[in-house]
């Protein structure tokens, strides 16, 4: 059951180098997307899930061990979350032909569609956080360096007062 490696992020998103505010809400997006999907589970489970995707993706599945390694969280939880997933027929245990006492965790028809799922999910937010990053970044790129700096300067001259010390008022320049 090895899956064929592919490239999620797609055409329309090659190229774009993602703001540091866009990375932010990309990351706030997803989280929110998985807890959205799977209830508020401890991010431990969320983890293991995560590495076993993203090890049965690059053609290798992994072994409870192999996931402890990899996440450091200790063999009792990880133990307990595998569980969770095989429970919910998302990975299924299959012996290891070149050592037949290990079980690898492979992604079954339920979680290869959960993870087509992720990346729709996934890529549907990065573009729409693409189209409004992009907009920004060109916004600033046209921005007038003189003007921005007037108002560099408006902020500084009409900031709050420091707590604990006093700060010397600027004026602005005739």
């Amino acid at each position: 059951m090895s899956m064929k490696s592919s490239n999620h992020i797609g055409p329309r998103l090659e190229g774009w180098t993602a703001s540091p505010e866009a990375q932010v809400v990309i990351f706030w997006r997803i989280m929110h997307l998985y807890m959205s999907r799977y209830g508020s589970i401890p991010i431990g489970q969320m983890l293991a899930e995560l590495t076993t995707l993203v090890l049965n993706e690059l053609g290798r599945p992994p072994t409870v061990t192999d996931l402890c390694e990899a996440t450091g969280l200790p063999k009792s939880s990880i133990s307990r979350y595998v569980s969770t997933q095989m429970k919910a027929g998302m990975v299924a245990e299959v012996i290891d032909p070149q050592d037949r006492r290990r079980r690898k965790l492979v992604l079954t028809d339920i979680g290869t569609d959960e993870r087509r799922w992720q990346v729709k999910q996934t890529r549907r937010i990065m573009e729409d956080v693409m189209a409004w990053d992009q907009k920004n970044q060109a916004a600033r790129l046209q921005t007038d360096p003189d003007q921005e700096f007037e108002r560099m300067k408006l902020t500084t001259a009409q900031a709050p007062e420091m707590i604990g010390r006093k700060r010397k008022k600027r004026t602005l320049a005739a």
